[in-house]
């Protein structure tokens, strides 16, 4: 009796490099493409890194405060405090995006420029789309080689 094994290439589990997001405009594809850092990408691990010495240093402080006896209170934070911690967070991730005219002018990819348009409120949907794409896993699912 043959025995069925399964075989795999490690390659298989791993995740893209980068993916691309295509803006959406009132409900609408756009030309606009965005490039974000998938999981392994080094963008992506300096930003996990940051994130998870973030989360050790307020663990170690809470269990200071109770090895002390100390009452510890969470810092509050500020519904702008939040809004700007996920645009840092999205533009992190961001690689680059295709060409753009924004008003008529060239509008290169730079930190600074990704940060202008998603920090805007009256812009949140364009946030809300970054945001939505790094948090859904299949976004930087390997895609099968078509035939």
């Amino acid at each position: 009796m043959t025995e069925n094994i399964a075989s795999f290439s490690l390659d298989d589990f791993a995740s893209a490099d980068t993916a691309t997001m295509t803006v959406m405009v009132n409900g609408k594809a756009t030309d606009w493409d965005w490039t974000f850092a998938g999981p392994g990408h080094p963008k992506s691990v300096a930003q996990s890194d940051r994130l998870a010495r973030e989360e050790l240093k307020r663990q170690r402080s809470l269990q200071q405060a109770r090895a002390n006896g100390k009452k510890w209170t969470a810092p509050e934070e500020t519904p702008d405090e939040l809004r700007r911690e996920n645009v840092a967070n999205v533009v992190e991730r961001l690689v680059g995006w295709s060409p753009v005219k924004i008003d008529g002018k060239d509008f290169a990819f730079t930190p600074e420029n990704a940060t202008l348009l998603l920090a805007d409120p009256k812009r949140v949907g364009l946030l809300t789309q970054a945001l939505e794409f790094l948090a859904d896993e299949n976004s930087f699912t390997r895609r099968s080689a078509t035939n």
